[in-house]
């Protein structure tokens, strides 16, 4: 396109960016659940810090918010020590726990907190948004279920990345749970030993 954009045809771009994004993410977790299925995916494991992966993910969700009226914020343990994992699975993990905490919050604040116990790292994610039913919290980490309610349909997406995540956290000899209150908001936490996966 010659000369300057017009409103019109940036608006036009950015939802075609925005589309391609969407799209690559789906086929993203379409091949990572099928290597899961299939057992062939592996780690990479390292020495990783904790706080940088906070502070890209927390960077990198960031502009998801968009003019909501949502604070981001970070509350890292300062005492916590590398840990044996892989950098890019610990990064998704969080990031999709982040964008799913301002994909359902409206207003108000999601906050990443991290602290040390008992041989492991342990990391939340919590938010103050629309919260999940009771009979909910188990069956979201489930392939392709997603919590059947009039304010979550207009959310794009699978129904994948809770059980990739879940799994990825496992394949670190972690866990991964939820806490939730409807109305009131949400706090996903996962764990990750901080010499990594028992061979």
């Amino acid at each position: 396109i010659d000369g300057p954009l017009t409103d019109m045809q940036r608006e036009d771009l950015e939802s075609i960016q925005k589309s391609g994004k969407h799209l690559l993410s789906l086929i993203t977790d379409i091949l990572d659940i099928s290597r899961l299925w299939a057992g062939k995916l592996s780690l990479d494991l390292g020495e990783v810090s904790i706080p940088k992966v906070v502070d890209d993910a927390v960077e990198m969700a960031a502009p998801l918010i968009g003019d909501k009226p949502l604070a981001l914020r970070r509350l890292v343990a300062p005492d916590l020590p590398p840990v044996r994992a892989d950098e890019k699975r610990v990064r998704q993990v969080l990031i999709n726990l982040l964008s799913n905490a301002i994909k359902y919050t409206d207003a108000g604040e999601v906050t990443v907190s991290t602290y040390r116990q008992d041989g492991r790292v342990i990391i939340n994610v919590s938010d103050t948004g629309i919260g999940i039913p009771p009979e909910y919290q188990e069956a979201i980490f489930e392939e392709f279920r997603r919590v059947d309610d009039s304010r979550t349909r207009k959310v794009d997406g699978l129904g994948l990345g809770l059980s990739i995540s879940r799994r990825l956290v496992e394949l670190h000899g972690g866990e991964m749970g939820v806490e939730s209150r409807p109305g009131e908001g949400s706090r996903f936490y996962f764990s990750l030993p901080i010499d990594g996966p028992q061979q």
